[in-house]
């Protein structure tokens, strides 16, 4: 089951535990609301109401608009649309160092899809004109704390990113059970870095960063942009385990929980 496909959380009255009780009562897609006549505790009208909804989202379907579906999500619910990873699909990740006082990016990394990641640095190709290049046609932009962290830095810098679902990991990865830094997380799902790629700090990014720029070590640039390429590989095994986790637990009172026919409804 892929949950973005049958996410009647998008219908208004419509919360997490209806949606499975819709579930558990053999409405397991949009065809299958749109073509059911009655559903107990249901008034015809807000009935009406759910089949026009469901018409648009099957009209969506066919024509593979599933991004315009997900901006019709809750936003508590985007990680919904984590359940595939394509060409739309866009990880990010930026490391940023104090310069004459000012946190500026110096170097990010753009892994989309399956494609080899590509990095840009400061000084040479890192700026709006080639990072909205890397990011042209994609859907969705996926980050671990950008919210707090990555995307406002760029904002800063005039990196600002249109037309752009952005889903923030972190937020997803405590609901899922998984707490604490990128790294931490990566040890529980049992992700190996080699140890030189261990460091994490502002302080040790920023020696690194300072050994290249003043000293020009391509040693230091090499090891800075293989730690910023971990980070943003990782966000795609991240995202399927974040999936995974929430997609059962979603799934969970549908096997378990509710008999068929035992509606209860709460709108």
């Amino acid at each position: 089951m892929v949950v973005i496909e049958r996410s009647f959380i998008i219908l208004p009255g419509i919360g997490p535990k209806n949606e499975q009780r819709l579930w558990a009562n053999g409405i397991d897609s949009w065809d299958s609301l749109l073509f059911r006549k009655r559903i107990k505790g249901l008034s015809d009208e807000r009935m009406e109401r759910y089949r026009q909804i469901a018409k648009q989202i099957i009209n969506l379907q066919s024509k593979g608009m599933i991004h315009e579906i997900g901006m019709m999500l809750p936003k508590k619910e985007t990680w919904r649309l984590l359940g595939s990873w394509d060409s739309r699909y866009i990880a990010m990740d930026a490391e940023c160092v104090k310069i004459q006082g000012i946190s500026s990016p110096v170097i990010v990394s753009v892994y989309r899809g399956f494609d080899r990641p590509v990095t840009l640095l400061r000084g040479d190709d890192l700026c709006w004109k080639n990072l909205k290049e890397l990011i042209r046609g994609g859907q969705y932009l996926v980050t671990f704390n950008g919210s707090s962290f990555d995307m406002p830095m760029l904002e800063r810098w005039g990196y600002s990113p249109d037309n752009i679902m952005h889903i923030d990991l972190r937020r997803f990865a405590q609901r899922a059970g998984l707490t604490g830094g990128l790294k931490s997380i990566e040890r529980k799902l049992g992700i190996v870095r080699s140890r030189e790629l261990e460091f994490s700090t502002e302080r040790q990014v920023s020696y690194l960063w300072r050994l290249w720029e003043e000293k020009g070590s391509k040693n230091a640039l090499d090891l800075l942009v293989r730690y910023n390429v971990q980070d943003t590989t990782t966000l795609r095994s991240l995202s399927k385990e974040i999936y995974d986790r929430l997609r059962n637990d979603a799934m969970e009172e549908y096997h378990t929980g509710i008999r068929r026919g035992d509606v209860h409804w709460t709108l």
